[in-house]
């Protein structure tokens, strides 16, 4: 699955507010909380957690960060309750910051995963457009 926009702001102011866990509620439908629970910033090997509520039930999914190039991107691996890989990727355009994120799924979450994508890719595509009206006030 992969959803992107382009944001009228710089790369690096981009990756700054995206790099910033706690950020995630403003953008993100549904979700509660999101934080980094082995402490500090986000860097490769960071761990955390995103609490999230939807269709009346609450989920708490733990990721860990595998690559983290400021300016450029990140990547984690979300080991709980499913199992998946996703990427922030940021590109500089004329017109400001093209941000992809792409998520791959891993283990037994395949399975379901073309479900996620029919019920998700909608939401996804929501929250990028909402991160782009909340980087370009």
């Amino acid at each position: 699955m992969e959803v992107s926009v382009v944001i009228r702001r710089p790369v690096e102011d981009v990756f700054a507010y995206l790099a910033k866990t706690e950020n995630e509620t403003e953008w993100q439908t549904g979700l509660i909380e999101s934080k980094v629970i082995s402490g500090g910033p986000v860097g490769v090997g960071s761990t955390g957690q995103d609490t999230r509520k939807s269709m009346g039930m609450t989920t708490v999914t733990h990721w860990v960060c595998t690559d983290f190039e400021p300016s450029r991107g990140f990547s984690f691996r979300v080991t709980k309750p499913m199992r998946f890989f996703a990427s922030y990727r940021l590109d500089p355009t004329p017109e400001g910051t093209q941000v992809t994120m792409s998520a791959q799924p891993e283990g037994f979450t395949k399975l379901v995963w073309p479900l996620i994508v029919l019920m998700g890719r909608g939401q996804y595509q929501k929250n990028f457009d909402s991160l782009k009206r909340v980087l370009e006030v």
